[in-house]
């Protein structure tokens, strides 16, 4: 099945009480970097996690409701990036499954992918949507200045979205991955079930007596 096995619904009772844990992580990240005004989004730490964790479909899910919670509260253009954000979750889910989070090879790998899968997603919204602006101050600038200096408009665009991304998914994929490894062997080990590689065991049964 390959890859595909990566896909199987195991929608158990830990993993949605998981959800809403990833979406809190998510809303107060976006929140901190809005009400700071960083210049950073902070808002998919929890998706990705979540994917790691438990799959992608947990990871998407979390990345797709907190967009909508977001655009009601602390960023009110946050609803049409939900797309990413359910990208981002799958991503991580699928890089989780291969257990790329374990070795450094693979963390450099789910890193380039988060960031590829963001920057490349958002930049057609960000032209259809903004004019080509990711709303990061210095990215930005970068845009005005290429298309002053007459870049084409989408790689401007591209380039933009990518220079918030590059910072922002390497502070999430390394929380994400503190976060992972700072949890309780046994409690990685109840998620384990979907993972194809894993150094996590699940807790034996007790005995009867």
């Amino acid at each position: 099945m390959g890859i595909l096995n990566a896909f199987k619904v195991r929608m158990n009772t830990l993993a949605i009480v998981l959800i809403p844990v990833c979406i809190a992580i998510d809303w107060a990240g976006h929140a901190v970097a809005s009400t700071l005004k960083l210049p950073l989004f902070l808002d998919s730490i929890g998706t990705v996690l979540g994917g790691l964790l438990a799959g992608p479909w947990v990871g998407g899910l979390a990345g797709l409701i907190t967009n909508f919670i977001s655009s009601g509260t602390v960023d009110p253009i946050a609803a049409p990036y939900s797309v990413i954000s359910v990208a981002i979750g799958i991503a991580a889910g699928i890089a989780g499954y291969y257990g790329w989070h374990k070795t450094w090879p693979g963390r450099v790998a789910l890193y380039i992918l988060i960031v590829l899968v963001a920057s490349i997603g958002s930049t057609p919204l960000n032209m259809g949507l903004y004019g080509g602006q990711s709303g990061l101050p210095f990215g930005d600038s970068l845009y005005a200045g290429m298309v002053k200096g007459g870049w084409p408009t989408w790689l401007a665009s591209y380039i933009d979205e990518a220079s918030g991304d590059i910072p922002d998914k390497l502070i999430t994929v390394v929380v994400a991955i503190v976060i992972f490894f700072g949890l309780p062997n046994r409690y990685r080990a109840l998620f384990s079930v979907w993972r194809r590689t894993g150094d996590e065991k699940a807790p034996a049964p007790a005995p009867s007596v």
